[in-house]
């Protein structure tokens, strides 16, 4: 059974940029892991010679964005396909995440209908760092 989940992709000012549905493996030790990882680099403002600072660089908030739907993309068929912002929690999703800009990148939150996941969060959206954290110390 597929862990469906959407990514809601959101700038400074809160102004949505995509909304990305994967569906398998949503879960966050599957997509949050994997989103971390995507996104684990510097956001600047225009491409300099040998600007690599040791690690991957987005020129922008889109840029990074771009390089997390190719990332999760992977060439391979299906699995990943963009939605329009209504339809983000409206596809059946078990998880939702929201990435928002910062500025020294992002942030990624997640939040389950899961009752469980609901008594020890709320209903509210909460870092994925928070949620591996509590998984990895059960």
């Amino acid at each position: 059974m597929a862990t469906r989940a959407s990514i809601k992709f959101k700038d400074s000012d809160g102004k949505f940029l995509a909304n990305v549905y994967h569906h398998y493996d949503g879960y966050p030790s599957g997509l949050g892991v994997k989103l971390l990882e995507l996104t684990d680099g510097v956001v600047v403002n225009g491409l300099g010679l040998g600007e690599r600072l040791g690690k991957q660089i987005f020129n922008g908030f889109g840029c990074l964005v771009a390089s997390v739907i190719e990332g999760l993309k992977g060439g391979q068929p299906g699995n990943v396909y963009l939605y329009s912002e209504s339809e983000y929690g409206n596809a059946g999703e078990d998880y939702l995440y929201e990435v928002v800009e910062s500025e020294d990148g992002c942030n990624i939150f997640v939040k389950h209908a899961d009752i469980g996941f609901i008594h020890h969060y709320g209903d509210k959206f909460v870092p994925v760092e928070d949620v591996l954290e509590t998984e990895n110390n059960k």
